[in-house]
This record gives C-alpha cells, structure tokens and sequence, in this order.
C-alpha cells in the first residue's frame, strides 16, 4: 500500500519494456523489522555491495528513496558513481524534500548539498521542491511527477449510471489523522441524508467500529482494496474527498487516479497539492476545516452544472498524469548524461 511503491513499480514496469533500456534492479526494501537498526545496516551493506558489483558495464545508476533514504543513503550513491566515473540519477518520493533539507542541522545541509544535489541529476516530485531546493544546488533539479497506469477498459462494466447529482464521495488511503480522516467524521453530521462516503485502506489509526459510529450511516468504513480493485472501484464514484495536511504531501498519486476516473477533488490548499488541483478540476479548503469540507460537498451536491464542468476539467487534467509521458522523460534525462 502506498503511492511511492506504486510509482516505482509503474515505472519499472515501463523501463523493462523499452527495448532502449536494460535494466538491473537492486531492491533496497527493508521488508518486516524495517525499524531494526541492525537490519537496516545489513541491508545497506548488502545493497552497495550490489551497486558496487554491478558498476561494471552501468552507463547509470539511479537510486529512489524516500526523504530519509535519500539523505542516508544517497551520498554513498553519489560517492560510488564519482569514482567509477558513472553518472548518478536520483530520485527522492513525495513532495517535502526541500522542507525536510530547511529542517537538517549545518551537517545534515552540508551533506545534502555536497553529496546528493551534487548528483548529476536530482528529480523532484513538485515543483514547490525544486523552488526550495534550487539556490542549494550546483546539479540538474528536474520535475518528475506523480503519474498513473489505468485500465480504463474497465470502465465500461463497473462504471454507475449517469448520475444527475453529485452524491457519492469516497477517501481512499491509509487511515490517518493527517490524511484528513477526522476532518471527514466530524462534517457527516451537517451533511443530508442521501450523501455517501464511502472510506477504503488500511486500518492504521481507526477501527472499524469507530468510523461506523462516527459516520451516523454517511461514513461506512468498506475495507481494503488492491490497485487493480482501486481501478475499477473509482469508477462508481461522484467525487474524491482527500482533506489532508500529511507533511510529507507532493503530489497524491490517488488524486491523478481520480482524474483518470473523471473524479473531481475536494481537498486542501496543502504545499504543493494547488499545482494540479485549481478551479477548473477541484475545490481547495483550508486544512482542518470541518465547515468548509461540509460546504463543498453541498455546493457540488446542489449545483450538478458545476460538478459536470469539474469532471470534465478532472478528465482533461489527467493527461498531464500519464506515466508514459514521465517514463519517456527520465529515459531522455538518462540518455543525455551517458551522451554528456
């Protein structure tokens, strides 16, 4: 579960299949335990033993992590592919990489700029990082969004009936506080009795029982769902509702999912979220505002022109989100540091 796994796999995915690219991959995942100091170390060793085998005959090595694997385990990447002569290609998930470099001591700065923007390339999920990150670096900063792979031959057996109204909403994520979750509960009450909300992921800081008292019969919690499950579920939907202010927010891959759908969004002007949620595809709400979530809902609710011209805006938007397109172009960035 997660839209950094996703993201990796949609692009390995992609990679394998260019007969341009031949790929080795190296898994860094720390699977169970991954809170086990002592297993962390082993599969580090593990790892750079791996990438320092298979230096040989590499044009480039490119290394994805999240902001902490990034910071720990990016300068020895970096540092490997400087004495072999290889170029380095980095890739850091999510969207708070610049906040999480403004938040390190002067050691943690003077390692992230000397040994991980000092990459011959650094691809950053938002543009709000590259903004934050761009004074402090000498290397390429380039964009690589948050993209998709749907099927959207499914639509025609599991999409609903034309709707005339919006009226279904669904959240679909892991079930914390910070993702917005509370905010959801405590806005059933002041919402009418022919709304929905349908809420799908892991149970991680709810139960079950709890979701179905808090939702007054609005709210039902209705379980985990697989991606391929995901694809087919959005479909019978009116609306996504994502009301989160999670730190570590970039682009939400599950917002793109929902524009593939031809979903509109409610959710918050969070960081970078308002780069690809604006008036044309969404409705923004300032985080934690119970009042404000309620009354979006209802004016989609009530106003069923406006919710048409969202959809439609939803589906232009999700062009932007193909992953062929971001695939294409981090081949291309690869091609020009081997040609460099």
């Amino acid at each position: 579960m997660g839209g950094n796994t996703r993201h990796f796999k949609v692009l390995l995915e992609d990679l394998q299949e260019d007969h341009r690219i031949s790929v080795k991959l190296i898994n860094t995942s720390r699977q169970q335990g991954f809170s086990n100091p002592m297993r962390n170390f082993a599969v580090g060793l593990k790892t750079l033993w791996s990438v320092i085998t298979n230096l040989r005959g590499s044009d480039v090595v490119s290394y994805h992590a999240s902001n902490r694997g990034m910071f720990f385990f990016g300068p020895p990447i970096v540092a490997l592919g400087k004495l072999a002569r290889i170029p380095t290609a980095l890739r850091v998930f999510g969207g708070s990489f610049g906040d999480f470099y403004e938040r390190r001591g002067k050691v943690g700065k003077f390692l992230i700029r000397h040994f991980v923007l000092s990459s011959d390339v650094v691809f950053l999920q938002t543009k709000r990082s590259i903004r934050q990150l761009r004074q402090h670096s000498d290397g390429r900063l380039e964009w690589l969004s948050t993209y998709i792979k749907t099927d959207s031959s499914s639509a025609a057996e599991t999409q609903s009936p034309h709707q005339l109204r919006c009226t279904k909403f669904v959240f679909l994520g892991h079930l914390w506080r910070r993702k917005g979750l509370e905010t959801i509960l405590d806005a059933v009450s002041s919402l009418p009795e022919d709304i929905s909300i349908d809420i799908y992921g892991p149970l991680d800081e709810y139960t079950e029982d709890e979701i179905r008292e808090r939702g007054m019969g609005c709210a039902r919690y209705c379980g985990f769902l697989s991606h391929e499950e995901v694809d087919k579920k959005l479909w019978e939907y009116d609306c996504l509702l994502l009301p989160t202010f999670h730190p570590s927010e970039g682009y939400p891959g599950v917002i793109a999912e929902a524009f593939a759908h031809g979903l509109p969004v409610i959710t918050t002007n969070w960081l970078a979220i308002p780069e690809i949620v604006d008036e044309n595809c969404g409705i923004l709400i300032p985080p934690g505002k119970t009042e404000a979530l309620a009354s979006a809902i209802l004016t989609l609710c009530t106003d069923p022109a406006l919710w048409r011209r969202l959809c439609q805006g939803a589906t232009s938007r999700a062009k932007q989100f193909d992953h062929g397109i971001w695939s294409e172009k981090f081949v291309a960035s690869c091609e020009a540091l081997v040609s460099k």
